[in-house]
């Protein structure tokens, strides 16, 4: 089964680099062929028409692909291993693939934010190939997750917390470039629209990554008798949550300080890429054990 679980894996990250080819074909076409639209539903939300449409429902067919062929490696994984499939940096970075593309499709449903098509296809894809670089032994758990509830929904709570932030930041680039643009790129959503998206995104993820924190500080009792330790892992996920909480702050300013929202989702998913890679790889603490 590891062996079909592997060529599944190879097959969504290919999946997901042809999508991203795709997209950014589908982009190239409308901006050379098609005027950028303006208002607030302008931008990539309509690359599926005329000239680039075919392009652009290969992108999407691949990221459907992508991440059907990832969850159905998660499930098998799971089956192998006997546990959710989140237990270390190599399970990790597959759910947050996963978590990333559900995401950006469930939210793409609602918003015209097809020009992030691309965006989100390379983003999985990088998280699926760094994955693929890790150790994919499947190991006894150590004793500190021997917990199987609070795995499942502490480590799953935060894989989808990173992935939700993870649109939010797609957006928020988007918005930047659209404001220093004034609404000229096609490729792309509207600052407008960007801005809609990336704001839902973070009040899905700033709750779910309080869930996350409050249930990790349970569990650091259960197996090390500190609710807190001052943990590399513990300190930046902290950080992280006192940026988005700065941004929720900031949102909701209509002054000179508004600008400052979508540079602060950028800063909050630099420090959730820190919490998920950096304060486990680079850092001696309590969550190194995770980064098999």
């Amino acid at each position: 089964m590891t062996t079909l679980i592997s060529i599944l894996l190879v097959g969504a990250l290919a999946s997901l680099v042809a999508a991203a080819a795709a997209g950014v074909g589908a982009a190239l076409v409308a901006a050379t062929r098609e005027p950028a639209p303006a208002g607030p539903q302008g931008g990539a939300g309509s690359l599926g028409t005329s000239p680039s449409m075919p392009l652009a429902r290969v992108a999407q067919f691949g990221l459907v692909a992508g991440l059907g062929m990832l969850l159905l490696a998660l499930v098998m994984r799971s089956v192998v291993a006997g546990h959710a499939p989140w237990s270390n940096l190599h399970e990790f970075s597959l759910a947050f693939a996963a978590a990333l593309l559900g995401t950006y499709l469930a939210l793409a449903r609602g918003h015209p934010i097809a020009g992030l098509a691309p965006l989100a296809a390379l983003l999985a894809a990088g998280l699926v190939a760094f994955g693929l670089s890790l150790d994919d032994r499947v190991d006894p758990l150590v004793p500190a997750l021997q917990q199987p509830l609070l795995l499942t929904i502490h480590v799953g709570a935060a894989v989808l917390s990173y992935a939700v932030a993870g649109v939010a930041f797609l957006a928020a680039a988007a918005e930047l470039a659209q404001r220093s643009a004034g609404d000229r790129i096609a490729a792309l959503p509207s600052a407008e629209t960007a801005r809609v998206v990336g704001h839902r995104a973070v009040l899905i993820a700033f709750p779910i990554l309080t869930v996350a924190i409050a249930l990790g500080s349970v569990w650091a009792n259960l197996a090390w008798r500190s609710y807190w330790s001052n943990d590399p892992k513990e300190l930046a996920a902290a950080a992280t949550w006192l940026v988005f909480g700065a941004y929720l702050h900031v949102a909701a300013r209509r002054d000179r300080w508004e600008r400052l929202a979508p540079w602060l989702i950028v800063l909050g998913f630099a420090g959730v890429l820190f919490t998920y890679i950096g304060a486990g790889l680079f850092f001696i603490g309590e969550h190194s054990y995770g980064g098999r």
